[in-house]
């Protein structure tokens, strides 16, 4: 097993590589998450992507599951009881392990994303809206969406790119991923209120405020959508409907920009700038840089110097 600590100190990495995937079916079930795969972990949150292979699981959850696949698995496996029954998992379709209850199969797995959650994450997720009663995930599955498979794609793109967008874009796209869950498949589907289309005015405002004067610190969906009393669920929806862009695109284009204005004072360090805007690390934010300006800080810094320098010549000359 190895160990990394990330650009930020929420996030743990942990890469798990054992000989076989078999937690087997005649022995009581296990009450940890068999260590498998790629995992990131936050206090209240992991997310592992397991690879293709033979599978024989007996667990019984710790946390409230959700779990995602890229193409086709199939075998038996059993919700919540102890009778085996054909099963098969097809991408983009959910399965659901709550917290508690219990999951057994043997299947032959194809590549797949684990979502797991805390008590306290759940119980957040919709506050507002559900109005203090408990929420309760149902276990079983939910059929294939055009939306899941785009968050399994999504998913193993941010494991591919070293990360990108930390904690903050790993909460939101788990945020989306567990509200899809409690509307589809708990005690309180049916009975939660539509999220607002859009953030009014005065609310926009003060969401936009509180991201520009928080860059330099870890910014988490939860904290930003307390500033408007939502929901990080319904927030994330309702900013996306307003500004065209998810709130974690947003902090990227300010954090983005800011980079931009503070690589004009040729004083400051790279590691500095990357430290200032919130970027983590300066790997973090060259990878930003490449991907959004197809450049890198240091180019950047260089054009802009030699534009400036013109500029001021030019003045010079007067």
């Amino acid at each position: 097993m190895e160990a990394s600590p990330l650009l930020m100190n929420r996030l743990k990495e942990f890469l798990f590589n054992p000989p076989e995937h078999k937690i087997p079916l005649d022995q009581p079930p296990l009450e940890v998450l068999p260590q498998w795969g790629h995992w990131l972990e936050t206090p209240e949150m992991m997310v592992a992507i397991i690879p293709p292979g033979k599978l024989e699981v007996n667990i019984r959850s710790p946390l409230n599951l959700v779990v995602t696949s890229f193409g086709v698995s199939s075998g038996i496996a059993a919700f919540n009881t102890d009778r085996l029954q054909p099963y098969q998992a097809l991408p983009g379709g959910f399965d659901i392990v709550p917290q508690g209850s219990t999951y057994s199969s043997v299947e032959d797995a194809s590549c797949f994303v684990v979502f797991g959650y805390s008590p306290s994450f759940l119980s957040r997720i919709v506050t507002v809206e559900a109005e203090g009663e408990m929420i309760e995930l149902q276990p079983g599955q939910i059929s294939k969406t055009h939306w899941g498979l785009n968050v399994a794609i999504a998913m193993q793109e941010f494991f591919d790119n070293g990360q990108l967008g930390g904690v903050f874009y790993l909460e939101s796209v788990a945020t989306a991923v567990l509200g899809q869950m409690i509307y589809r498949r708990s005690n309180l589907s049916g009975q939660l209120k539509r999220p607002p289309e859009f953030l009014a005015p005065n609310m926009l405002k003060s969401v936009l405020e509180y991201v520009k004067a928080h860059l330099s610190q870890e910014l988490s969906l939860e904290g930003i959508a307390a500033t408007v009393g939502f929901s990080p669920y319904h927030f994330a929806r309702a900013f996306k409907v307003t500004t065209g862009l998810s709130p974690y695109q947003y902090v990227l284009k300010c954090r983005l920009e800011l980079a931009q204005q503070l690589l004009q004072n040729q004083s400051k360090s790279l590691v500095e700038v990357a430290g200032e805007v919130g970027f983590g690390n300066q790997s973090h934010m060259t990878s930003v840089f490449r991907r959004m300006l197809n450049t890198t800080p240091k180019r950047y810094r260089q054009e802009i110097g030699g534009i400036l320098d013109l500029h001021d010549q030019g003045y010079s000359h007067h």
